[in-house]
């Protein structure tokens, strides 16, 4: 069997793959610039729509109620939009008989780039994201999560 040796790179080969990388890398650390997404935009991305988890989904309804469901617990409370961007969440969340429920609030920022483009930071991942896909696929019209949200609060009495 051979040996295959490679030629040193040409600087302007050295220069490309640098100018990719760079590039590359600033796509990763997030949005060129980072305006705040009105209220009103966040509330009609979210109003009225269902958000579906790995292990559950929330629903954000037109009158401000927040419903959601993780694995076999419940979060009932309200959600609102803020002028810098913010779809927020203030619920309690249940998960057995006759527990007064933990109280968990948590915002998900979102901004635009220098092209109007949409971007959310995960707050989870400490990083930018651009959520297309996650709009296509996990964000749908209506409540989802209606029957589990029955069923849990049946099963918990609340």
């Amino acid at each position: 069997m051979g040996v295959v040796t490679m030629a040193p790179l040409s600087k302007l080969t050295a220069l490309v793959i640098a100018a990719a990388l760079t590039a590359t890398s600033a796509i990763a650390a997030g949005p060129d610039r980072k305006k705040p997404v009105s209220g009103q935009t966040i509330a009609e991305l979210y109003s009225g729509k269902t958000w579906t988890w790995t292990k559950g989904g929330s629903y954000w309804g037109p009158d401000g109620s927040f419903q959601a469901v993780w694995e076999d617990s419940v979060g009932l409370g309200k959600w609102y939009a803020t002028s810098k961007g913010n779809l927020c969440y203030e619920a309690t969340w249940y998960n057995q008989k006759g527990d007064p429920g933990g109280q968990h609030n948590e915002c998900f920022r979102h901004v635009a780039d220098s092209e109007g483009q949409l971007w959310k930071y995960s707050e989870k991942d400490k990083s930018w994201y651009k959520p297309k896909k996650e709009f296509a696929e996990r964000i749908k019209p209506g409540n989802k999560i209606a029957s589990q949200v029955r069923k849990l609060r049946r099963k918990y009495g609340i």
